[in-house]
């Protein structure tokens, strides 16, 4: 009876190590899939973020502030290379009313243009900033359908990766061949020299026991091309 035990327990363990091996591969394939996705989806929300951030009072106030300046600035500096340009070249002994009347018409003419560059400026920094938003919530769209697309298509790979992880076939067939045996040792007589009878029992036992490994060799085939994803 021993023997028939230690043979099914040692056929159990292999099977069981087996499967574990198989059951392992799979969920090595489940963490890898996990971890993409949530590095995927940090990404999405991480572009989400900085678009939500850029869209406070405070941050919409400063931004606007910001391009307001800019644009100031860069009026400035056209006028100012124009005027420069055009500034026309004067010979000769001025009037003293005359150069005050100059200096009069060049400051008023100045504070017109100083004016004009704060409402221009004023006035086009707001359509400015609604252009800055529309690009970054077309930047975030994009990360965010980016990373969508990638994760589901990568998932679905992993996905059918698992499905098709199989036992080793040939450590599966030692197993089963393992159980038959030892249940046909315990189904053996205990004592030995039996009659004919308990003899031809013990036989057909063990001849169901390897019948039913039949279909198991029959699907080897089919599980070698499986094995090992």
């Amino acid at each position: 009876m021993w023997p028939g035990l230690l043979v099914l327990a040692a056929s159990s363990l292999l099977k069981y190590r087996n499967d574990r091996a198989a059951l392992k591969r799979q969920q090595n394939f489940a963490n890898a899939m996990e971890t993409f996705q949530r590095k995927k989806s940090g990404e999405s929300m991480a572009a989400t973020e900085q678009l939500v951030n850029k869209q406070t009072p405070e941050a919409r106030g400063t931004e606007l502030a910001d391009l307001t300046g800019q644009r100031e600035q860069s009026l400035r500096d056209t006028v100012g290379a124009a005027q420069a340009f055009d500034a026309p070249s004067i010979a000769g002994k001025l009037s003293g009313d005359y150069r005050a009347a100059q200096e009069r018409e060049a400051a008023s003419v100045s504070e017109r243009t100083r004016r004009a560059i704060e409402q221009l400026a004023t006035m086009g920094a707001p359509g400015e900033q609604k252009q800055q938003h529309q690009i970054r919530v077309g930047r975030a769209a994009g990360v965010v359908d980016a990373s969508n697309t990638a994760s589901d298509a990568v998932g679905s790979r992993y996905r059918t990766d698992i499905s098709n992880v199989r036992s080793n076939p040939f450590i599966d067939l030692l197993s089963q061949v393992g159980m038959g045996v030892g249940s046909g040792m315990l189904a053996a007589p205990a004592a030995a020299g039996g009659g004919a009878a308990e003899e031809a029992a013990a036989l057909g036992v063990r001849g169901q026991q390897f019948e039913k490994l039949a279909p198991v060799r029959s699907r080897l085939g089919n599980a070698f091309s499986l094995w090992g994803r």
